[in-house]
């Protein structure tokens, strides 16, 4: 018989094992980009409330077999962490898992939808998971290799248009913030991240995505590699760039105003971001080796832009949600 707990101070203890099973698994096979943290600063996240959860006891062998992990944005959003499971019966852990954390985040004010990033082993959770009412958006991680010769030349080969009247590129700088709001509100508010990301929805959120890229929450800002557009003054376009660890870059939005968009001001954006990235490195002022970025699957615009510029997809994941409307129609047993 298996049974699902939630995951409080006083039986957090129970998962000390499975904890240390998933640690072993976390970035080979679940495709974390770090360590999940020391058991003992695991138990004061429970404690203080930073992290919520449940975990799955079989009783037969008295051990725990399974558990999800959820975190609370500030952005308005109920992030899954993990779902980790050591039985072979997929559904009947999501029943396990699932069930009670959608009835308990019914009664928590403050979240407008549900993101799950379904990493590595995760992805097996996608046969059962619509079945709570979650939708899947498909996402790739594309890369940029600097040690891989052909990407290099495919980036020095292109040829692009030339820029638009008006339009010039220059490296971030705060002043630009506000016009880079507004970009990234227009880009953004009526795309498939907004369905997942509520901040792209309003631009008190857009302007709380740039303080979270600029502010070194995503990893150390390469100012002179993040790339603006500006028009007449005005930003209309960007490409941002963070160190994600010690040898990796990550392009975590770029974007242009829709008006701006198919006149190859993207890739002038992505190409001199490279090209900064590429001096930088030549120059020993970062340690950059590989780039990458992420984007949906069905962006064939964005796909096409990337390849062009010499990126290779490397692997692709689904990313599901659940919006509040979804879960608080949820009835154990019948199709959301």
């Amino acid at each position: 018989m298996i049974r699902a707990q939630r995951i409080t101070s006083d039986n957090v203890a129970q998962m000390q094992g499975i904890y240390q099973r998933f640690s072993q698994r976390a970035i080979p096979d679940y495709r974390w980009s770090l360590e999940p943290v020391p058991f003992e600063d695991f138990k004061i996240a429970i404690a203080q409330g930073h992290l919520g959860g449940y975990f799955v006891e079989d009783t037969s062998v008295e051990d725990t077999v399974g558990f999800l992990l959820y975190c609370l944005e500030a952005h308005r959003a109920i992030e899954i962490n993990v779902i980790y499971s050591e039985l072979d019966d997929q559904k009947a852990i999501l029943d396990k898992l699932i069930v009670p954390f959608i009835q308990d985040v019914r009664q928590i004010d403050g979240w407008d939808v549900i993101s799950y990033p379904m990493l590595g082993e995760q992805e097996w959770f996608i046969r059962s998971i619509n079945w709570y009412g979650f939708k899947p958006v498909g996402q790739a991680i594309v890369e940029f290799d600097f040690m891989d010769s052909i990407s290099l030349q495919i980036m020095q080969q292109q040829q692009l248009p030339p820029l638009d009247n008006g339009i010039t590129l220059t490296p971030w700088h705060p002043q630009y913030a506000g016009g880079t709001v507004q970009s990234i509100f227009e880009a953004f508010s009526k795309t498939t991240d907004a369905f997942w990301d509520p901040r792209f929805r309003s631009l008190q959120g857009a302007r709380e995505v740039v303080h979270f890229i600029t502010s070194g929450a995503m990893g150390t800002l390469h100012p002179e590699c993040s790339t603006i557009a500006l028009q007449d003054g005005v930003p209309v376009g960007f490409c941002f760039l963070v160190q994600s660890d010690a040898m990796t870059a990550n392009i975590p939005l770029i974007g242009l105003r829709p008006t701006l968009k198919h006149k190859g001001l993207g890739l002038h954006l992505l190409q001199l971001t490279l090209i900064k990235a590429i001096q930088a490195m030549v120059n020993g002022e970062a340690t950059i080796f590989k780039i990458t970025a992420t984007l949906d699957t069905d962006n064939i615009p964005a796909i096409k832009m990337y390849r062009r510029l010499g990126f290779r997809e490397t692997y692709n994941y689904p990313h599901v949600y659940l919006t509040r409307e979804k879960a608080m129609a949820f009835q154990v047993g019948k199709w959301c």
